[in-house]
């Protein structure tokens, strides 16, 4: 009985010691939890369940970066621009632009590439096959960037009036050539020294040439026959013999024609705007007739020698170079009312050539200082420094950073 007891009370002590070691446990475990619950609810995500809505000062300083990449009034100490001007974020060594220089005559030449801080990377684009007259590229002018990222530029040389088409760029931001995409010849004889070149919002490509003093047109890369002339508008189609594609003929031709055509681009109206060095105007032309829609501006507003045009991204400006002038007006397409955006010789500008709007600049082409200069378009203040110096004369600028597909805005 006595031993039975002793069985009994051992047992129950050891019961009870484990007892006590496992609440022990459980105890620990639970404190444990306890602490690492409120990091779990930060820290881990359901990815069946939207985010949860709890802010950490981890959080809102990310938030805080990212409201401050995405605003437009954002510093922009490179030059390349945020997502509010082109749905695509630039790091500032990535080639932003394409620059195309005068040329002397028997050297090759190659179109430029510069990255976000102004600095020349070196050619933007490879090797093109020698044309009928030989040397090639040969005079390049201008350019225009292809909803798949490829290029045109125009190899202006009147030997050899072409547009070459350029693929997007490889790993070492090197575009290849494709091919040509339309060039002068019987079939196509008003592209003769060609100067500009536009988009049309429905794909087509513009021309304006400067030995026949046209602007032609041709089908655009969506079309069944992309480079072919287009048919006349309505406005000439009485005008007699006129070469194929010819859209704006010369000013012997048509009451409405060009003295010296030079810089064309399309207007947020989809206007095509034209400018016409000798008769001192830029004139808007609607795309489906051809008919001269106005002379937006003129020697009354002070032009002398107008080069090249460009709108704000909102459209609700233009600018315009001017030559001989040696300034770059400014026009409120509200209001109508033009007004001197850069005064002469401001930030060292000596004979405007391209004109670019980016983000919060406009990037204009010094040709005779060989640079590239940029100016606030809120003050029209010049940055406090060159923005890219060449080795040539300036004649045309391509920003080649992902345009928004127009299809999504």
């Amino acid at each position: 009985m006595i031993i039975a007891a002793q069985i009994f009370n051992s047992n129950c002590f050891t019961r009870s010691r484990a007892l006590l070691a496992t609440t022990a446990r459980v105890a620990a475990l639970l404190a444990i939890l306890t602490v690492l619950t409120p990091c779990m609810a930060v820290c881990q995500e359901d990815p069946n369940e939207p985010s949860a809505p709890t802010e950490t000062k981890h959080h809102k300083d990310k938030d805080k970066d990212k409201d401050k990449d995405n605003s437009a009034d954002s510093k922009d100490k490179s030059g390349v621009p945020g997502k509010a001007a082109h749905d695509h974020e630039a790091s500032p060594s990535e080639v932003s632009w394409l620059i195309t220089l005068h040329g002397v005559d028997g050297q090759p030449q190659q179109i430029i590439a510069v990255n976000g801080l102004g600095q020349i990377k070196g050619p933007g684009t490879g090797p093109v096959p020698d044309g009928a007259a030989g040397l090639a590229p040969h005079d390049l002018r201008g350019m225009a960037i292809l909803p798949d990222q490829s290029v045109l530029a125009v190899n202006a040389f009147m030997k050899d009036s072409r547009i070459l088409h350029f693929g997007p760029p490889d790993a070492n931001n090197v575009r290849s050539y494709l091919s040509d995409f339309t060039k002068q010849g019987p079939a196509n004889p008003a592209m003769l020294h060609s100067y500009a070149i536009a988009l049309s919002p429905d794909g087509d490509v513009y021309v304006s040439n400067q030995d026949t003093n046209t602007v032609t047109r041709y089908a655009g890369l969506g079309r069944a026959t992309p480079g072919a002339p287009l048919p006349h508008p309505d406005s000439i189609a009485g005008f007699g013999n006129l070469p194929a594609g010819v859209f704006i003929a010369n000013s012997q031709v048509s009451p409405i024609g060009l003295s010296a055509v030079r810089g064309i681009c399309f207007g947020p109206d989809g206007y095509l705007y034209v400018v016409d060095r000798d008769s001192s105007r830029v004139c808007s032309y609607d795309r489906k007739t051809g008919e001269r829609v106005k002379i937006v501006l003129s020697e009354a507003n002070g032009l002398k020698k107008p080069i090249q045009v460009a709108f704000t991204q909102d459209g609700k400006s233009l600018f315009v170079g001017d030559d001989e002038t040696e300034q770059v007006l400014r026009l409120n397409m509200d209001s109508g009312v033009s007004s001197v955006f850069i005064p002469r010789g401001t930030g060292g500008l000596k004979a405007p050539s391209a004109l670019v709007v980016s983000a919060k600049w406009l990037y204009v082409g010094s040709r005779l200082t060989k640079e590239v200069l940029r100016f606030e378009i809120a003050t029209g203040k010049p940055d406090s420094k060159s923005y890219v110096t060449l080795p040539d004369h300036p004649e045309f600028l391509l920003h080649v950073i992902p345009p928004v597909d127009p299809s999504k805005k």
